[in-house]
Formats: C-alpha cells, sequence, structure tokens
C-alpha cells in the first residue's frame, strides 16, 4: 500500500514537472503566435472560431472549461473582450492576463466610410423601431462584468407618423437635431420617461446592479428609439425591454440590424493590431516575455523559438512590400468591413470601407459608394466570411467586378497577409 502510494505521488509530480503551460487567446492568429514561441509546451485554447463574429461572440461551454484550467490569457482588444473578459477573470481568479498589445502605437477605427462617407456623423450609435400599446414597460440597464459599460446615456422616443422599410432615415435628422440641443432631462432609477421629443440623460445608479426606467407610453403606435451607445451592451441575463408581464420586446426594424451582426468600433481604436508585421514582433516579445516568466525552466526553449518566429516575421514584411513595390503608393482598396486600417498605413496603401459607422449603408450612400467606386477604378471588393457581404455584391453587380473574401483571421498569419498584399497588388 505504501509502494502504491509512493508511486502515485511520484508521477503526480512528475506530471506537474512536465505540465504545460495553459493559454487562452481570443482570436486565431494569436494562436498561431503563441503556439510558434510556444512549441509542444503550450496547450492553446482559441475563443473565437473560423467564420464567428469577434466583435459578437459568445464562449461556449467547453472553452469556459478550458479557461478556468488557464494560466494565461493574452486578450487583443476586440469587442467581445469588454463584456467577457471581467467574467473570464471571476471564473478563474488565478488565471494571468497579459496584455498582448502593450507597446503597440493604435490607430483610429475610421468614423466613416473611407472617402464615400455621408456628411457628418450620428450622435446616436442604434436606433429600433417598436411597435407598442398604450401602457407601462420596464426598460432595464445591467451591470457586466461588476460594471455598467457606461455610467449614462442619452435617450430620445419619437413617435412615427411615418412608415416603411426607411422610417429610421425618415427621422434621423429631427433626432439629430434634437441630441444636439443642451436641454437635456436627467432620468435616474425608476423615473418615468415618455416620447415627448425630449432627449434624457439617462443615468445609472451605481449602487445598484440594475437600472430601470419605466417608459410611458400615451396611445397606440409606431416609436423610434434612438439610444447613444448599444442597449444590448447593458444586457445581462434578460432582455432590455419588457412589458409588465415580463414579455420581451423587440424592434420591428433597428439599425444595426442585431447585436449579433452588429460590428462598428467608430469613435474608437482600431483593434486589428496583427495584420502587420511590425505589430506582430511586439506581441512577439510580449508572448515571450509571458512564457519565461510562467515557464522559466523550458527558457532556453522558448528563446530559440523566439529568434526563429522573428526571422519569420521580418521574411513575411519583406515578402509583402516587395509585392507592393510593384504598383504605386496611395493606390486604393475596397473593403466591406475597415479591417485592414493597419495594413494600408504600413504600406502607404488607401482602404476604401463601404460600412458607415458599423453599419450597412443607407441607399444614397451605397450610390455615392458606387461612384467612389467607378472614379478609382476599383476592380474588387474584399469581403469576410465572418460578415454579411449583401451590400459589397450589391455594388459589384452593378460595376461588375469580383468579390473576394479575405479574412484577417486566418490562423496562417504569414500566408495570408502576403495573400492579401498579392490580391491588392493584381488589382491595381
Amino acid at each position: 500500500m505504501l509502494k502504491k502510494i509512493i508511486i502515485t505521488g511520484l508521477v503526480g509530480a512528475s506530471s506537474l514537472l512536465y505540465a504545460n503551460v495553459n493559454v487562452v487567446v481570443s482570436i486565431l492568429p494569436q494562436q498561431t503566435f503563441v503556439e510558434k514561441i510556444g512549441g509542444d509546451k503550450v496547450n492553446v485554447t482559441t475563443m473565437v472560431k473560423p467564420g464567428s463574429d469577434p466583435h459578437s461572440y459568445e464562449p461556449k461551454p467547453s472553452q469556459m472549461i478550458a479557461l478556468s484550467k488557464a494560466q494565461l490569457y493574452f486578450p487583443i482588444k476586440i469587442e467581445f473582450e469588454n463584456a467577457w473578459l471581467p467574467k473570464f477573470k471571476e471564473q478563474n481568479t488565478h488565471m494571468q492576463v497579459i496584455e498582448m498589445t502593450k507597446d503597440i502605437n493604435f490607430i483610429d477605427m475610421p468614423a466613416h466610410g473611407g472617402d464615400t462617407h455621408e456628411e457628418g456623423g450620428l450622435p446616436f450609435e442604434w436606433a429600433g423601431v417598436f411597435a407598442l400599446k398604450k401602457g407601462e414597460y420596464r426598460w432595464s440597464f445591467s451591470k457586466v462584468g461588476g460594471a455598467y459599460a457606461d455610467p449614462k446615456m442619452k435617450f430620445l422616443m419619437i413617435k412615427a407618423e411615418k412608415e416603411g422599410d426607411d422610417v429610421i432615415e425618415s427621422y434621423e435628422n429631427e433626432a439629430k437635431s434634437l441630441y444636439a440641443s443642451e436641454q437635456n432631462t436627467v432620468a435616474k432609477h425608476n423615473d418615468a420617461i415618455d416620447a415627448n421629443k425630449k432627449t434624457y440623460a439617462l443615468t445609472f445608479d451605481e449602487t445598484q446592479n440594475q437600472t430601470i426606467f419605466k417608459l410611458s407610453i400615451k396611445e397606440d403606435g409606431t416609436y423610434i428609439f434612438f439610444t447613444e451607445h448599444m442597449p444590448f451592451e447593458f444586457e445581462d441575463k434578460e432582455h432590455f425591454l419588457k412589458d409588465l408581464a415580463k414579455n420581451d420586446i423587440e424592434p420591428t426594424q433597428a439599425e444595426p440590424e442585431s447585436s449579433g451582426h452588429h460590428h462598428h468600433h467608430h469613435g474608437g481604436l482600431d483593434p486589428h493590431t496583427w495584420t502587420i508585421p511590425s505589430n506582430v514582433k511586439i506581441m512577439a516579445k510580449n508572448i515571450y516575455d509571458a512564457l519565461l516568466k510562467a515557464d522559466e525552466k523550458n527558457s532556453a526553449y522558448y528563446q530559440k523559438n523566439y529568434t526563429k518566429f522573428l526571422e519569420e516575421i521580418t521574411h513575411t514584411d519583406k515578402t509583402i512590400k516587395e509585392t507592393l513595390n510593384t504598383i504605386p503608393k496611395g493606390s486604393k482598396f475596397m473593403v466591406l468591413h475597415p479591417s485592414w486600417g493597419y495594413f494600408a498605413k504600413e504600406y502607404d496603401l488607401v482602404q476604401l470601407s463601404i460600412e458607415v459607422e458599423g453599419k450597412e449603408p443607407k441607399p444614397k450612400t451605397l450610390k455615392k459608394i458606387i461612384d467612389t467606386a467607378k472614379k478609382e477604378n476599383i476592380k474588387v471588393i474584399f469581403a469576410q466570411k465572418e460578415f454579411s457581404d449583401k451590400s459589397a455584391k450589391a455594388i459589384a453587380r452593378e460595376l461588375d467586378i469580383k468579390v473576394l473574401k479575405k479574412t484577417p483571421l486566418a490562423k496562417e498569419w504569414s500566408e495570408n497577409l502576403i495573400q492579401m498584399a498579392n490580391a491588392i497588388a493584381n488589382t491595381n
């Protein structure tokens, strides 16, 4: 019996001695970076699976189990992390969160679609159309990960007299004008708000996990909500709008269409930092430093892999430059979603985005984009498999050009960037 206990103990000690470092990352390119340096000494779990939208992804139960065993998490400042990273930290308090993007110079996300934008930005991120009956409704804002997405939010509700698929657009100018007014009515927890063409400053109660406002609807009709922030950012376990019987009230129309397909970053920093080799080099150093700290006994192994990876990064950059040297500086390329801003800046290109503030363009904006594409002699539009390419296809049909699917989220990071350079060079 004693011999069995000793053997079991030795096996346990041995497994601890040779245990791999468990790492979790957000997207596939990060997995490649970690594995290039960590090799067979790391186990890497990636949260956002191929084809999924990284801005609104929700982890699977199996991923949460892997996360509970992780020693390191490398966030990369994509949107789903805003809601989920605090929850990850709560689930695994021993896990170290390492900023992979430390020391990287971020660029701004374009507020509009390149040279194709509408004049003047909109002061609201979301608009939803609701068919409401006379009565009271309950609008809740919840803390997510222990905090509200923002301490307050401007809100406007307009009773619509017009109808149709473009009803939101019909009232945008009026909403914009009302938002510009300095006469905001402050509303706090349990206050009533109504459709009196008044802009409210909704203030969230930091002492409560949920702040509730009462919507008072005086008559049946169509109502448009204009919100400064996405209401979905304040959802935790329940839908944000309910009637008094606790039934969910969904919008009949919304811009953006839904939280699941929303992928804007306007007004913020561009998170697509991994799309240029110079940034990958910085990330590699951050990964290397973290692995050295977590697993010092394998330092020589990590150093060898790190040096080899730096050579690969340098070669990738050299190949891209040689490819793009065949076209004029300032050459333009058109994309659906503005994921290639760093790539354009690094290699003296101009990215033209179809999206306007993260939204599918409206008909009048679509016409401007088509005119720009004609003027710039655009021969191809780069779309992504993660997002709807409806507007890209509409433009392509009008101009009789191709739509190419090129994702920045490919696991084969080097080949992917070189292929993107080749695609741009061959269409300019």
